[in-house]
């Protein structure tokens, strides 16, 4: 059980260290080998898919279980308790793997920069008396892509820099529990741009499929 997330991280360490023109194939193979992970495989213990356990007092509603990290990845458990999510939240220039492996979860995920993100903002701009939500630089318009159910038996969620970069995670009929893998880690640097910082927002305004999202 245990080579088989061996076999995972090193072909994670593989794909995010790989030449350019190899990084597609290796990508779609660390797909596949998650894609077969199981609980059994990172020894995740029953009673975390346990209502009881997440109901007693002063139980924090998410636990994070660190695997892995260097400078060009992260590998991590979330648990989340029933009920319990992950916020809107980004991921700038990073790519990032998920794999449900206890319960099920709702992932509902924007894009950033899109065709018609782009064109909301031309429009926006070129009125005479631009509206108060449009001056202000903690707005930032995405494109909803998907929101979606996963359980233990579908493939990885994959984000990348260019798609579905803004997510928020839910839990769905009890605890659930899922493999994450992000490349490269927060923290890092962007060239010309600082570091990689996780930024928290929450949705204004809707007009489907395009919401104004605000920095929190």
């Amino acid at each position: 059980m245990a080579t088989h997330i061996n076999n995972v991280l090193k072909q994670a360490i593989l794909t995010f260290t790989s030449k350019s023109e190899l990084f597609a194939p290796n990508l779609n193979a660390l797909s596949n080998l998650l894609e077969k992970i199981t609980a059994e495989d990172v020894n995740l213990q029953p009673q975390f898919a346990t209502e009881s356990l997440w109901s007693r007092p002063g139980k924090a509603p998410v636990t994070c279980i660190d695997i892995y990290e260097d400078e060009n990845l992260t590998m991590g458990i979330f648990i989340l308790k029933p009920g319990g999510n992950l916020p809107l939240h980004n991921h700038p220039e990073m790519y990032g793997l998920i794999k449900v492996i206890s319960g099920k979860v709702k992932i509902t995920s924007y894009s950033l920069n899109t065709p018609k993100t782009l064109e909301v903002d031309r429009r926006s701009f070129m009125d005479d008396h631009p509206t108060k939500l449009f001056s202000r630089k903690n707005i930032v318009t995405a494109e909803l892509v998907s929101s979606e159910i996963l359980d233990t038996s579908s493939k990885p969620c994959m984000l990348e820099p260019n798609e579905k970069n803004l997510h928020e995670i839910e839990s769905v009929d009890g605890p659930a529990a899922f493999l994450d893998i992000l490349a490269p880690p927060y923290g890092t640097m962007i060239p010309n741009n600082g570091p990689r910082l996780c930024s928290y927002f929450a949705v204004l305004n809707q007009g489907i499929p395009v919401f104004y999202n605000r920095y929190i």
